[in-house]
């Protein structure tokens, strides 16, 4: 006896379906380390431990990654806490989440709804801020330090930019070279348009 068409179809998509695991955390995601080249898994942990540091005020008690195994920990000395590092790029729980992702895309390739699966069970977890630049602490002196940044591109001519915080208005900080009296004019009309 000859299975019908529609049946194939309904066992193939289960098959489908399972293959695309239902996570309900990027945390609880594991990876084989053996997929992933040394080199990358050797680049994730210097990620990790970098941002761990950050997360964790220059401060932690522990912070440490393994990429033999990909095994990590990150643990703040403020609090003896693990920051979320689920929420994080840079991190250790979204590299391995947004390769699982690419993985069960691949395996997906001619599957349109295998591939929705992986979106939403995968991908649609894995952490998407970006790690902070400076430390997170509410010092006021920390906090200016590290929200006052100096960037400088270099090329025929050098251009650099600064931001800093203030309870005020922001005005425009990179100005083209010989553009001094266009942007003046630029800032005299913004004002005059909140006057």
């Amino acid at each position: 006896m000859r299975a019908s068409p529609l049946v194939v179809l309904a066992a193939a998509a289960a098959a489908v379906s399972a293959q695309a695991q239902n996570y309900t955390s990027e945390l609880e995601m594991k990876i084989d380390p053996n997929t992933v080249q040394v080199q990358v898994r050797a680049s994730w942990c210097q990620a990790q431990t970098n941002t761990c540091t950050l997360l964790c005020d220059n401060e932690t008690d522990k912070n440490s990654c393994a990429q033999e195994d990909l095994s990590f920990a990150c643990t703040c000395a403020s609090n003896s806490s693990a920051p979320g590092l689920q929420y994080y790029v840079q991190t250790m729980p979204t590299f391995i989440c947004e390769t699982l992702f690419e993985q069960c895309n691949i395996q997906q390739v001619s599957n349109a709804e295998g591939q929705k699966a992986c979106m939403t069970n995968i991908k649609n977890l894995c952490g998407k801020n970006p790690p902070p630049k400076g430390p997170v602490s509410g010092d006021s002196a920390s906090t200016t330090a590290a929200t006052t940044a100096t960037a400088s591109t270099t090329s025929a001519s050098s251009t650099t930019v600064s931001t800093s915080k203030s309870a005020g208005f922001a005005a425009p900080t990179l100005a083209l070279p010989g553009s001094g009296a266009a942007a003046a004019a630029a800032a005299v009309g913004v004002l005059a348009y909140f006057i």
